[in-house]
């Protein structure tokens, strides 16, 4: 027989995860989890009792979102991985995506993120990069953060106290960051190396017959600009020193070209076209010039033009990046590029487990490379 209290009985109701069950279960109050969330707390938060919190978010799979707030609002929330360019934090989205390394990556990890997870890539700029506040509103709406190149140590904090997974992508063996560290780095990092870009040209120049190199650096050099250069491009130049050191067959010249007024990255093969144009004893003594990316060795294909001298016959050209700018320019460049697909593809496997359990693991995912041979080598 049913008794009247056992037909009144309702089922239980599945617990929500919000600020306040996570603040219960890790013995807080609220406010302290909203302060380690927003790094709003005016007395720094235990180690003890932030790792407590973080690990109780961690569990529950809980990320905090300003979806309450765009509601309101009636604005669309779509899920959303910001991609922040870490090198140059402040720069914004239309620039992002012009930019030759990282139009096309964008494109395909979007394309792969879509497929993939259902959401989608926006490559934001932060506007104060000194600013923590800053970096919250940036991140704030996102299912996961990609961050490619250098990482600021504000935006390693906030993606830790939102629960927020993070990948790194980078052109060195070793992450780069700004700011200082009170913990041991430990991220999830996917990278190809740039300064074996350099070595691996080189190697391929030097079995076609190669012997008297020269190498155009881009403009982006400690000499011309101390804050903020490009860490890759100080290892290229370490890395043509040191081949042409080690091999006796070989003679090598390097070149640097000036800090240009315009340093947008279309620029920078008419900025080496003006610096060498005139170098004549460097242009006709090389019998392989090598340029830091493609549009540099298309400035240098320019300045041998002026000589008479016709690359790919009398003097090779190679260059960095397979830029889908140069691909189809006469005569098209050869170069080395990472492999943008097996990057995404990387990207998108540590994702899918970050996105179930975000714990960084500290991975190491080298990226492989490839030349493409054209007329210009």
């Amino acid at each position: 027989m049913v008794t009247a209290s056992h037909r009144l009985r309702k089922p239980k109701m599945k617990s929500r995860i919000n600020i306040n069950s996570i603040a219960k279960r890790a013995g807080v109050s609220t406010t302290t989890v909203s302060n380690l969330i927003n790094g709003t707390e005016k007395i720094p938060i235990s180690v003890a009792k932030r790792q407590r919190i973080m690990e109780v978010m961690r569990a529950a799979n809980y990320r905090p979102s300003c979806a309450s707030s765009q509601l309101r609002r009636k604005q669309h929330l779509s899920g959303c991985v910001v991609f922040i360019f870490g090198s140059y934090a402040a720069l914004n989205a239309f620039d992002m995506v012009r930019n030759p390394m990282l139009g096309e990556l964008i494109v395909r990890l979007d394309r792969d993120l879509r497929a993939g997870f259902g959401l989608v890539l926006e490559p934001r700029a932060v506007a104060d990069e000194d600013s923590l506040r800053s970096w919250n509103e940036t991140i704030a709406d996102a299912e996961a953060v990609i961050c490619y190149g250098r990482i600021d140590v504000k935006l390693l904090e906030l993606t830790q106290r939102r629960n927020i997974p993070l990948v790194v992508i980078a052109d060195t063996t070793t992450p780069v960051t700004r700011g200082v560290l009170e913990v041991p780095l430990l991220v999830d990092y996917v990278y190809w190396n740039a300064a074996s870009h350099l070595e691996t040209m080189i190697e391929h120049a030097r079995a076609r017959g190669a012997r008297r190199l020269a190498f155009v650096s881009s403009w982006n050099i400690e000499r011309n600009h101390k804050i903020g250069f490009a860490v890759e491009a100080e290892a290229k130049i370490a890395k043509f020193t040191e081949y042409v050191a080690a091999h006796p067959d070989l003679t090598g010249q390097l070149f640097c070209p000036p800090m240009p007024d315009n340093t947008a990255p279309y620029y920078e093969g008419r900025n080496a076209y003006d610096a060498i144009k005139g170098q004549e004893a460097f242009l006709t003594s090389a019998d392989t010039i090598v340029g830091h990316n493609d549009f540099v060795a298309q400035g240098v294909i320019a300045a041998l033009r002026d000589r008479g001298l016709v690359p790919g016959r009398d003097v090779k050209v190679t260059g960095e990046g397979d830029y889908p700018e140069c691909r189809y320019l006469v005569p098209a460049v050869t170069t080395i590029t990472y492999d943008r697909q097996a990057l995404s593809t990387a990207v998108c496997g540590i994702l899918k487990r970050k996105l179930a359990d975000n714990r960084t693991l500290g991975e190491r995912i080298p990226v492989a490379s490839h030349i493409l041979v054209r007329e210009t080598a």
